[in-house]
């Protein structure tokens, strides 16, 4: 049976979650046990299984490591837990099998901000034995970290509702959490205009998706991100940011948390960004974090980009914007490569 759909006015598929419950220090979590069929947006279906332990895995997990294995814990958004996608298609899954003796827990969790996710990883990944940490932030993710509520669809009616999350705030240079317990209500419709949402509302942004629709709008965006790199997250500009001092604190936060593990941080990004020449701030304040002890950065975005006009194909459009299978596959390649190259895995 496939579950799990609604559809939109236009007809499209809307991911209405429903395999996640209330959590009072995440926000939300997995509904541990679940095991769904559910439907793609561009058709089909995909298999979505949640062990006993709330980790999205066809598996159980050991606390202490299976013998001599190496084992990463994946922290992630959507763009690390495989959107769409059957677990055995995501990453992870596709990089345990070429590597012998690796293990990995891949505790991405959809929707979720950093704050989020260094949150699952001190509250659950820390509970396991391992030797790396893989954290794979969303560039939207720098947003996502300065608000108390995310838009989501209602599983049951298909409206648009609020869930509410956790966040830090940065008071005196140290990092302060609120918003937990986090609160089960759904909140008003009214939380767009307290700005509590990280819903895009700009001019800028309703001017873009104009010119999107119209005819021939990509060969206008190339030739005009051409001369001028059209920067979606003016929040990477400037290093002394709200945003970015926000987003850097939680990643120091988590390789402290770490206590001396690797923390390896490899920015997830849309497909604009192999498509057309896109402003590359992010990775300018990404790359300045390796100075900061254990911390490594990954640039992916090279190995999508060099499949040439393919590269499209590692995302699910017109349908969804997230890594399709095939991108999975370009995905778990880059990672090996990169983790070869730092000696992490052999």
């Amino acid at each position: 049976m496939i579950a799990g759909g609604h559809r939109a006015a236009g007809g499209q598929l809307l991911d209405t979650k429903p395999y996640v419950e209330h959590h009072p220090i995440f926000g939300y979590r997995y509904i541990p046990g679940t095991n769904l069929e559910l439907a793609r947006p561009a058709g089909g279906s995909y298999h979505f299984k949640v062990n006993s332990q709330g980790i999205r895995s066809d598996r159980e997990y050991f606390f202490e490591k299976p013998g001599s294995f190496r084992r990463i814990i994946v922290c992630g958004d959507s763009m690390a837990a495989g959107q769409f996608l059957s677990n055995s298609e995501r990453f992870s899954e596709l990089l345990e099998r070429r590597v012998p003796g690796l293990e990995i827990i891949n505790l991405a969790l959809e929707g979720s901000g950093t704050d989020q996710q260094v949150l699952l990883y001190e509250y659950m990944g820390l509970q396991y034995e391992h030797d790396i940490v893989l954290l794979m932030p969303f560039l939207q993710n720098v947003r996502r970290n300065m608000v108390e509520a995310r838009e989501a669809i209602d599983p049951k009616t298909g409206e648009t509702v609020f869930r509410p999350k956790p966040r830090f705030e940065l008071v005196d240079g140290k990092l302060v959490l609120r918003n937990v317990p986090v609160p089960r209500e759904v909140f008003a419709r009214d939380m767009r205009k307290k700005g509590a949402t990280d819903a895009p509302r700009s001019w800028q942004t309703t001017l873009k998706a104009a010119i999107s629709a119209l005819p021939g709008s990509t060969l206008f965006k190339r030739a005009l991100y051409s001369v001028m790199p059209w920067e979606p997250f003016p929040e990477y500009r400037d290093a002394s940011s709200r945003e970015w001092r926000l987003m850097s604190a939680l990643i120091l936060r988590l390789a402290e948390l770490a206590k001396g593990r690797p923390v390896i941080v490899a920015p997830t990004f849309y497909s604009n960004y192999v498509r057309f020449r896109m402003a590359r701030n992010y990775w300018d304040r990404y790359k300045a974090l390796s100075t900061a002890g254990a911390i490594r950065v990954i640039d992916l975005l090279p190995h999508f980009r060099r499949l040439g006009t393919a590269a499209v194909r590692c995302f699910q459009e017109p349908y969804d914007m997230h890594f399709s299978a095939f991108g999975n596959l370009v995905l778990a390649d880059a990672l090996e490569q990169e983790l070869r190259l730092m000696k992490m895995v052999s």
